[in-house]
Formats: C-alpha cells, sequence, structure tokens
C-alpha cells in the first residue's frame, strides 16, 4: 500500500500538469483475497466429494465381507467347532478387511503416481515452446503415501467391524446346518 501511494504521487506530481492521461496503480492484494475464497470453496468441495467416495467405498469393503462371510460360514462353523474362539474369527476377517483395504490403496497411490508422470509428460512436450517457464515436475510426498496407506488401512477396519463382529457371533450348529 505504501508503494502504491509512493508511486501515485510521484506521477500525480511529476505529470500534473498533462491532462491527456493519468496514471492509476492497483493493488493486487484485494485479488488475493477472493483468490483465497476460491480456493478455500473448491478445497471444501473436494474434500466432500473425496468423503463421499471413502463412505461408498467403506460399504463396498463392508458389502464385499458379508458376502465372504455369508459363503463361509461351513468354514466359520467348523473353525467354531474345533475350538476357535469369537476374537480369533473377529481378528481374521478384520485382518482380511484391512488386507484388502490397504491393496486397494495401494493401487490407488500406484495409479496416482503413474496419471501424474503421464500428466508431467504431455504438459512438458505439450508446451515444449514455454520449456523455460512451465516445469511440471509429479514428486509424491512421502507423508502423503503413508497417511494414504494408513487411512486406507483405517477404513478397512472401520468398516470390517461390523462384519466381522457378526461372524464372531455366529452359532456353531446354524453355521454347520
Amino acid at each position: 500500500k505504501q508503494a502504491e501511494t509512493d508511486i501515485q504521487s510521484f506521477f500525480a506530481d511529476k505529470y500534473a500538469k498533462n491532462e491527456k492521461w493519468q496514471v492509476t496503480t492497483y493493488n493486487m492484494s484485494s485479488d488475493m483475497g477472493i483468490i483465497n475464497t476460491v480456493i478455500n470453496v473448491v478445497t471444501v468441495a473436494i474434500s466432500f466429494i473425496a468423503a463421499i467416495s471413502l463412505i461408498v467405498g467403506g460399504v463396498g469393503v463392508m458389502n464385499i465381507m458379508l458376502v465372504s462371510i455369508t459363503e463361509r460360514t461351513k468354514e466359520i462353523g467348523i473353525r467354531k467347532a474345533l475350538g476357535a474362539k469369537n476374537k480369533a474369527i473377529k481378528q481374521q476377517f478384520l485382518i482380511e478387511s484391512v488386507v484388502l483395504c490397504l491393496v486397494g490403496g495401494i493401487i490407488g497411490i500406484l495409479f496416482g503416481f503413474i496419471l501424474g508422470k503421464v500428466a508431467m509428460l504431455v504438459i512438458n512436450s505439450y508446451y515444449s515452446d514455454y520449456a523455460g517457464y512451465i516445469i511440471m515436475n509429479v514428486h509424491p510426498s512421502v507423508l502423503a503415501i503413508i497417511l494414504s496407506v494408513c487411512f486406507s488401512m483405517l477404513i478397512g477396519v472401520f468398516f470390517g467391524s461390523y462384519p466381522a463382529k457378526k461372524a464372531a457371533k455366529m452359532e456353531v450348529i446354524d453355521a454347520l446346518r
């Protein structure tokens, strides 16, 4: 703001007698506020879409686990008949759910990495005339990858707990019927 004021006063003093043109200054700090607001709204919208996607994915994992339990009722019954505790059966299905989500998370990370590299190659080749000005490099953060894998496993635990409890509470006679 001080530079804006100094520039206006300099040109106003120097060219005060010139009626054909005048000097105006523009401060982009007001634009930055608008840009930050737009970025915040887009961030919230993307976060909302990501949350819905995670819920849909989690429900899909829960559905797969429930189908798996339904198809494996005899296995559960045999394990219970041989003395397996509810905790062991619950743990088996929780581990299965976590591994399922972990594999999905790793596939997603690999897909994102490959897509980023392809986008980098396309953009760098498309704008080769401006190679000195536009440089796009894809370097995924190790922290982001670790958090993604951990969050994927957390989704597996959260959405796999209900099917695991259902499998653990199954009665031996009903499972072997």
